[in-house]
């Protein structure tokens, strides 16, 4: 077959592909994860104020002292205080906590739609990646420091063995090594809240986004096969 007559059959049998119809633009998602990230910063606020709060206590410590000449004794206030160091003591971990699982899921609801409206309105998107390692590295620092200076707090003796060690057993030394290891687990679960925040952000973007740009192939079949067609 001369090359003219095969030039001629290609180009009645073969068919270019169909044109690739305009883009259709992806729903928009009904949810930001505004609410809950507010939420979590509620909650975690809260968690805070409670750790502050039982610093405080054992700062004061049972200073105060009532005195019944009438029933010759003497009374303090190391009951009341001890209760109250017990309470935000169980509040603050309950409070932290759920700025985690809200921080995580306020994220995950963000990261998806932070991706779908990048999409809608084909703007640059984030550095996802950024993110994921922001993230996981301070909810691993988060958690080192949660878990180290609770154990550490034990092992201390809520700060008495460092004290006696350093030949100060004194009631001064002691609340201020009990109170510095409550600021390091404070810090701890403050740290935790947002890197799982940030973790949860990156990783529901990035799949948000790939599920986006899928979305946007098109397939279109032609007379010898497929042909691909998209934007990207």
């Amino acid at each position: 077959m001369s090359p003219a007559l095969a030039l001629f059959v290609s180009l009645t049998l073969v068919r270019p592909a169909a044109p690739v119809p305009p883009r259709e633009l992806p729903p928009a998602m009904p949810l930001s994860g505004l609410g809950l990230l507010v939420s979590a910063g509620v909650a975690g606020g809260l968690g805070l104020a409670a750790h502050v709060r039982r610093i405080g206590i054992l700062r004061r410590g049972c200073g105060q002292e009532h005195v019944y000449p009438e029933l010759h004794i003497r009374v303090t206030d190391c009951i009341d205080e001890s209760l109250r160091y017990l309470g935000f003591s169980t509040v603050a971990p309950v409070f932290n906590f759920a700025a985690v699982g809200l921080a995580a899921g306020g994220g995950t609801v963000r990261g998806r739609f932070s991706a779908w409206n990048r999409a809608r309105h084909e703007r640059r998107g984030k550095v996802a990646p950024a993110y994921v390692g922001a993230g996981a590295g301070l909810l691993a620092l988060g958690l080192a420091m949660y878990v180290g200076s609770r154990v550490a707090l034990w092992r201390d003796a809520f700060g008495a063995a460092t004290c006696r060690d350093e030949g100060r057993l004194t009631v001064d030394c002691v609340r201020d090594r009990w109170s510095a290891w409550l600021v390091l687990t404070a810090a701890g679960q403050s740290l935790t809240v947002a890197g799982a925040g940030l973790l949860a952000f990156g990783v529901s973007y990035a799949r948000a986004a790939r599920v986006s740009r899928l979305a946007e192939l098109q397939i279109q079949p032609s007379f010898a096969g497929l042909a691909v067609a998209g934007r990207f």
